[in-house]
C-alpha cells in the first residue's frame, strides 16, 4: 500500500511539473498593452505576441509562417567549410533540444555541434526570423537505444548557454497524457528534402499535417520492405507512432525534427508527441515512423529537471 501511495505521489508531482513548466513557458508569449482608447478607463491587456495557430491542419508541405513554429530547431555539423543543417529537434526548455539518437552523429561529418532557434530560411538573412546559434556541449542517448536498429530512437541535446525566449524562440510542451495523440491528425515540421531525389532539403522551413495510423495498419504496409531489418518486433505501439499518407510525409533531414500538435490549454503552445525517425520513402504509402514522446517522459524529465 505504501508503494502505491508513494508511486501515485510521484506521478502527481511529475504531472504537476509539466503543467508547471509549460504554463510559466506560456507566459513568455503575452505583454501588458494598454488599448487605443481615446476616452474611458485604459486598464492594461494581456496580449499574445505569437502568431495565431494555423488550422490548415516535407513532401506535400507548405511554407511555415514567421513565429507559427518557435520551438522549431535546425542541428547542426561541421563539414570545414561551413555548418550542414542536416537534422531537425524541438526545443523543450531553455538549455535541451530533444531529437533523435541517430542525429547525435553524422557519419559524413561526426558528431553534432549546433543548434539554431528562431529561424525560418537557413540561407537567409532577410526573412521575418530572429536566428539565435549555441554550440551543443553535451549528447544524450536514451540508454536503450542501438544504432543497429531503430528503437528508443531519442536523444537529448544541452547547449553551452541557454536560449533566450521570444516571439520567434519558444519551447513545445511535453504531453501529459497519451491521450493528447488521439486527435486523428498532427503537424511535422522540418527543412528536410521535398522530394527523394533531391541532392538537398528545402531552404524554407516547411509543415505538413499527417493523419496518424494505426498501429496494425502501419505494420501492415512496412511486410516486405528491407527497412525491417531495423524494426525486428514491428511497429512497437509503445515505443512509436506512425503518420503519413501517399504526398505527405516527413523526409530525409527532417529526422530528429517534432511531431506536434495544438495544445488545448495553453494558448500558442504545441505538445510534441513524436520525433522524427524513419521512413521507406518519402511521400509513397509507406507512413513515417516517430519515436513516441509519452514513453519516455520519466527520462526526459530526469535529464531536463533532474
Amino acid at each position: 500500500m505504501v508503494i502505491i501511495i508513494l508511486s501515485f505521489l510521484l506521478l502527481t508531482r511529475a504531472f504537476a511539473q509539466k503543467n508547471t513548466v509549460c504554463t510559466l513557458y506560456t507566459k513568455s508569449v503575452y505583454t501588458l498593452v494598454i488599448p487605443p482608447i481615446l476616452a474611458g478607463d485604459r486598464k492594461p491587456v494581456n496580449t499574445s505576441l505569437c502568431l495565431s495557430k494555423s488550422q490548415k491542419l516535407i513532401v506535400g508541405g507548405t511554407k511555415a509562417e514567421p513565429k507559427e513554429f518557435p520551438h522549431m530547431v535546425a542541428v547542426g555539423y561541421n563539414t570545414g567549410s561551413g555548418i550542414d543543417w542536416g537534422c531537425g529537434g524541438t526545443l523543450v526548455s531553455e538549455s535541451f533540444v530533444l531529437t533523435a539518437a541517430h542525429c547525435t552523429f553524422s557519419s559524413n561529418s561526426g558528431f553534432a555541434e549546433w543548434i539554431r532557434v528562431g529561424d525560418l530560411n537557413l540561407r537567409q538573412t532577410t526573412d521575418d526570423a530572429k536566428p539565435q546559434d549555441r554550440k551543443i556541449i553535451k549528447r544524450i542517448h536514451h540508454p536503450s537505444y542501438q544504432a543497429s536498429s531503430h528503437y528508443h530512437d531519442i536523444a537529448l541535446l544541452k547547449t553551452d548557454i541557454p536560449v533566450n525566449f521570444d516571439s520567434w524562440v519558444r519551447p513545445a510542451c511535453l504531453p501529459t497524457a497519451r491521450s493528447l495523440e488521439y486527435t486523428g491528425k498532427a503537424i511535422a515540421t522540418g527543412w528536410g528534402k521535398v522530394d527523394w531525389n533531391d541532392e538537398e532539403g528545402s531552404n524554407t522551413l516547411l509543415k505538413v499535417t499527417l493523419p496518424v495510423m494505426p498501429p496494425g495498419t502501419c505494420n501492415q504496409t512496412f511486410n516486405g520492405n528491407t527497412i525491417n531489418s531495423k524494426l525486428v518486433y514491428g511497429i512497437v505501439d509503445d515505443w512509436q507512432i506512425c503518420a503519413g499518407e501517399e504526398g505527405k510525409d516527413t523526409c530525409q533531414g527532417d529526422s530528429g525534427g517534432p511531431l506536434v500538435i495544438p495544445d488545448a490549454a495553453n494558448d500558442c503552445m504545441y505538445n510534441v508527441i513524436g520525433v522524427t525517425s524513419v521512413g521507406r520513402l518519402c511521400g509513397t504509402i509507406i507512413p513515417g515512423v516517430y519515436t513516441r514522446v509519452y514513453y519516455y517522459l520519466s527520462w526526459l524529465e530526469e535529464e531536463i529537471w533532474g
